[in-house]
């Protein structure tokens, strides 16, 4: 084993993410706050009080399902290296800040749905654990630092283009909730899945040829 490969393995930057991912992830359920909750009226119509908690849960939601691709995205690119470099590890840590700040965004939004400047911080964290994993994507695969030579150049497109996604709807919400409306911005993100998948249906009939591993 290299001294590069030891000092740098990929090993510890896997445990970092998984672990900060996990505790982001975790975070975030708790920005959905009950105690807030108003009395149930004399009707006994719970779920009338509960809808108060409609924004939080959504957002959270929004928040988990996002992560976790990002998650998954790490996965796929720690799979898919020789080894890590400096640059790359640079790249993760900037990366796991952003991700770190979810559930700090996540409540802000919960709470001030209807304040643009509460949807921008939402927004704007998850447009940048967007940019700097479809950043890492572009470094690994240009001129082959650390991709290796077996993995199609389907894999890192498709990494890119999905990557890129979350951004471009992030910068859209914050144009739309700074000119128009705050209030139902963030409902715009629930596209993100359906573009997804689309992409990965074209992303197949195009390199459908393609047998290398992905």
């Amino acid at each position: 084993m290299s001294e590069r490969t030891r000092v740098l393995g990929k090993n510890r930057i896997e445990a970092l993410t998984d672990g900060i991912y996990a505790i982001a992830l975790t975070l975030a359920v708790l920005t959905i706050d009950v105690d807030e909750l108003p009395p149930v009226g004399a009707d006994g119509r719970f779920i009338d009080s509960l809808a108060i908690t409609f924004p939080q849960i959504l957002h959270y939601a929004i928040a988990f399902f996002v992560l976790i691709s990002f998650w998954m995205a790490h996965h796929r690119q720690v799979n898919h290296i020789t080894h890590v470099d400096k640059v790359f590890i640079w790249l993760n840590v900037l990366t796991l800040f952003f991700v770190a700040l979810v559930p700090f965004t996540t409540d802000l939004v919960g709470t001030y749905a209807e304040y643009p400047l509460a949807v921008s911080f939402y927004a704007g964290n998850l447009c940048m654990i967007g940019l700097l994993t479809t950043t890492s994507w572009i470094y690994i695969a240009g001129k082959g630092r650390l991709i290796s030579e077996d993995v199609s150049r389907e894999t890192y497109v498709s990494g890119i283009a999905r990557g890129m996604m979350v951004p471009l709807v992030s910068i859209i919400i914050i144009i739309y909730a700074n000119l128009v409306s705050a209030s139902n911005s963030t409902y715009l993100f629930l596209l993100i899945p359906v573009v997804m998948y689309l992409i990965s249906v074209l992303m197949k009939r195009i390199h459908s040829p393609d047998k290398k591993t992905d």
